[in-house]
């Protein structure tokens, strides 16, 4: 009789009482990412030191020279960047000071997506996320062909008397191509959209469009102002805008595609027979 009672307790607490069709299954909630720490974090650290070591090296650049200067001839600039040469000098800090502010805030952006449950539960895999995409716009910054490592461009304050010689003339006045700020920022608020959109597949192709014309606007603005700033030319600013665009959205998007083709599938299925309920649960990974 023991026995007979203990086999009774075991299938009772696999078994449910409901009343459903035999085909239906319920398939429990997938993750949107597939995001492994052991690989992230490492991956992360060490795109984070090269990238800052390689900024050491733009900081070592040659200086310019009185005779550097007067050899500048605006005619040089092509047609497209000869609107950075036509800023108010005197407008020049503020808009720094400006575009520095929208740096720091897009640096903090995607942190506000844990205001919401949602996003809130999956924490640690967007945090992971962001500091890969932050790390993979740096890395581009510093290692890319068309960055300060391979490409020496006059920022366009050393064609403007008013600035102080020694600003005029130092190493990192030479790495005009590419706007750091704007990638930087273009990065965090692209990424906000993209987690935004993939968590909410429901939206349609027009809020879709909506979010990231939004996101588009923080990175936009900080590039006009890196430009009156005479820090960068529009080119150096759109081409950091490309590469935001791409840190901000590829990474999430390599991560929700290796969750898709790593799939592991929980389903609880209803069984029934012989006047007897039960669940059957399986797992496909």
């Amino acid at each position: 009789m023991k026995r007979t009672i203990l086999s009774l307790l075991l299938v009772l607490s696999f078994c449910t009482c409901v009343r459903a069709q035999v085909s239906d299954t319920l398939v429990l909630p997938e993750k949107v990412y597939r995001v492994k720490p052991l690989i992230s974090l490492p991956v992360i650290a060490a795109g984070f030191y090269f990238g800052q070591e390689k900024l050491k090296d733009f900081q070592d650049k040659p200086s310019l020279t009185q005779m550097d200067l007067e050899l500048l001839n605006p005619d040089d600039v092509p047609g497209i960047d000869r609107s950075g040469l036509r800023q108010d000098f005197d407008k020049a800090e503020s808009a720094a000071k400006l575009s520095d502010a929208i740096f720091v805030g897009a640096q903090l952006a995607p942190f506000m997506l844990f205001a919401w449950k949602k996003y809130r539960n999956d924490w640690q895999d967007i945090t992971m996320m962001y500091l890969e995409a932050q790390m993979m716009q740096g890395f581009i910054y510093g290692f890319a062909p068309f960055g300060p490592s391979g490409t020496d461009r006059l920022r366009p304050r050393a064609y403007y008397e008013e600035v102080e010689f020694g600003r005029r003339t130092s190493g990192n006045t030479q790495n005009s191509s590419f706007s750091g700020h704007t990638s930087s920022a273009a990065t965090g608020f692209y990424f906000v959209a993209k987690i935004i959109t993939d968590y909410n597949p429901d939206l349609t192709g027009g809020q879709k469009a909506l979010i990231y014309g939004a996101a588009s606007v923080p990175g936009i603005v900080t590039g006009i102002l890196r430009v009156k700033s005479l820090n960068h030319f529009p080119t150096d600013s759109a081409v950091g805008l490309g590469v935001g665009a791409f840190s901000g959205i590829m990474i999430p998007e390599f991560h929700r595609w290796w969750q898709k083709k790593h799939k592991t599938k929980a389903m609880v299925t209803p069984l029934y027979g012989n006047g007897a309920a039960g669940v059957g649960f399986s797992l496909v990974f």
